[in-house]
């Protein structure tokens, strides 16, 4: 039964679409969140703090999303399909290598699109799906996860995370693109944002209330 389930979901697993790559990514973000989980509250209860459940379920679905970034975008591409087919049908040869060194491009795109090289319309939709959409949910999170964070953190932290995971992919066959590097940053800046007028928000009602 399990086989045959696998092999349905593995259809889309291995269509290189963005819900195949989701799919992947599921399995192991549930079981990190759930040890993640039974790890917190052990030490909440260890520490004897109280627990704030609004703040600790930030916490767990930002454990999650980070499992699930860090499965697409640092591991090599369809990583976790090949620890699957490994598992229901021992096919592990199909691992390869896991350490390979990818390219650089240090030219944006929207260079190449006025040169005639690229499609500026399949351009944007990669950028702003893969890219920006993918890493609004980091800097959303962020002033729910980080204590006393200002602007200049976030954007600190927002310079430095797409450095890192860039550099990380130069490593397991990707590239280090600056494309990506000036999306993600604006993915984590407007995530930064949104989050900043939320709180702002329920702020100012709880003012209002009073």
């Amino acid at each position: 039964m399990f086989i045959e389930i696998y092999n349905f979901l593995r259809m889309e697993m291995n269509s290189s679409s963005i819900l195949g790559y989701f799919l992947q990514a599921v399995p192991i973000t549930i079981v990190v969140g759930i040890v993640y989980l039974i790890l917190r509250l052990v030490f909440l209860k260890r520490k004897n703090r109280r627990i704030v459940w609004l703040s600790e379920i930030m916490r767990l679905l930002f454990v999650c999303y980070l499992t699930g970034l860090c499965s697409l975008v640092i591991l090599p591409a369809n990583f976790w399909l090949h620890v699957y087919d490994g598992i229901f049908f021992g096919w592990w040869e199909y691992m390869g290598t896991f350490f390979k060194f990818g390219e650089i491009n240090l030219i944006p795109t929207i260079v190449k699109c006025l040169s005639g090289d690229y499609s500026l319309g399949s351009w944007v939709k990669e950028m702003i799906v893969g890219n920006i959409i993918m890493f609004i949910p980091f800097g959303f999170f962020l002033p729910f996860v980080v204590e006393k964070l200002n602007r200049k953190k976030a954007l600190i932290i927002s310079l430095v995370v797409p450095l890192v995971v860039e550099s990380l992919q130069l490593f397991v066959g990707r590239s280090l693109d600056i494309d990506d590097l000036i999306c993600n940053f604006l993915g984590i800046i407007i995530g930064f944002i949104i989050a900043g007028m939320i709180k702002k928000g329920i702020g100012t009602a709880s003012k209002q209330k009073q």
